[in-house]
């Protein structure tokens, strides 16, 4: 029997999740691994220096890399090609994205948040094995341009297409959760993809558009996460009860809205001071150091607040789409 899970945009997930994996093991490799400046690639490792301790990670991590690289594309073209099917059946978008009951159509940003994510896993993880593409980044630098003004252009026009809905007449905010942040963690992977050009772009003309569109989509980003987030917490402490078990998993998107948001914001402090001849010591590491601060202290807090649901009703539950959420 075939079986064929019915076109979701929250289907991108697993493709961003793969990439969100392949990305952790290569900044870790990237970070821990002696080399020259730039990204690190397969051919700055020297396997033969290297104690068997260091073997023993290092293998493992470039394996998993290699793995969920193949897999980021590999579920990224199939469900594009289901996407646009989506998209030319006739009413279903415009269904999906008219349905703000308990904010579903918030699951339309899965879709740019994914494609974002492949961008950094294409110049990244892929670059690694490739190194001909990593000493040639330069030439990537406006097409990743080109590319991130339109996830950003897209990402605009969804929020306000989706956004109108949700403050419609007859739609009840209070019965809204967690994956209505989905859009904030769009808008965080677009800023990552914004950064990343800025921070390695050496024509000052890309850089500096690439700088001027990660400002505008971090001071929305952050904009969106505090007024979103207050709003949830307060509904969700005022109800005294928790969401729906497949919802629960929702909770831990705060914990890469706010490192990505903090990375985007560190870069971009990195690319301004010279130009500005502002230096404030430590500034841009607090940005960085308290935005991964508050993912922890979130995670832990989350995890708290999900335990009887994690050691009960997880592994006994149907799969949810949300639960990509762990990852």
């Amino acid at each position: 029997m075939k079986l064929r899970i019915p076109f979701h945009p929250l289907l991108f997930q697993s493709s961003l999740a793969a990439g969100g994996i392949a990305l952790m093991a290569f900044n870790y490799l990237q970070f821990g691994i002696p080399h020259s400046e730039g990204l690190i690639t397969l051919s700055n490792v020297s396997w033969g220096t290297l104690s068997g301790a260091e073997s023993a990670l290092y293998l493992p991590l470039v394996a998993i890399m290699l793995a969920f690289t193949l897999i980021n594309f590999a579920l990224t073209v199939y469900f594009l090609g289901r996407l646009w099917g989506w998209l030319t059946e006739r009413g279903a978008y415009r269904a999906f994205v008219n349905n703000p009951h308990k904010n579903q159509n918030a699951g339309i940003f899965a879709i740019v948040a994914s494609l974002a994510m492949t961008v950094n896993v294409f110049w990244a993880p892929f670059g690694f094995f490739v190194p001909q593409m990593s000493a040639h980044m330069q030439a990537f630098m406006l097409p990743s341009l080109i590319i991130f003004g339109v996830l950003l252009a897209v990402l605009v026009f969804l929020e306000v297409t989706v956004g109108r809905t949700w403050f419609s007449e007859g739609v009840d905010l209070t019965q809204f959760n967690f994956i209505w942040l989905l859009d904030v963690f769009a808008f965080g992977l677009v800023t990552l993809t914004g950064s990343g050009i800025t921070s390695m772009a050496e024509n000052d003309t890309v850089a500096g558009i690439a700088a001027v569109g990660t400002v505008f989509a971090l001071v929305i980003g952050v904009l969106m996460l505090v007024a979103k987030l207050g709003f949830l917490l307060y509904t969700h402490i005022k109800a005294r009860e928790l969401p729906p078990n497949p919802i629960l998993p929702g909770f831990f998107l705060v914990v890469p809205i706010s490192c990505l948001l903090g990375l985007g914001a560190y870069r971009v402090a990195e690319y301004v001071q010279p130009q500005v001849a502002l230096d404030v010591p430590g500034s841009t590491s607090l940005l960085i150091t308290g935005s991964y601060a508050l993912a922890i202290g979130w995670g832990v807090a989350a995890v708290y607040v999900v335990r009887d649901y994690l050691r009960t009703e997880f592994s006994k539950t149907a799969f949810a789409p949300s639960q990509w959420g762990f990852v």
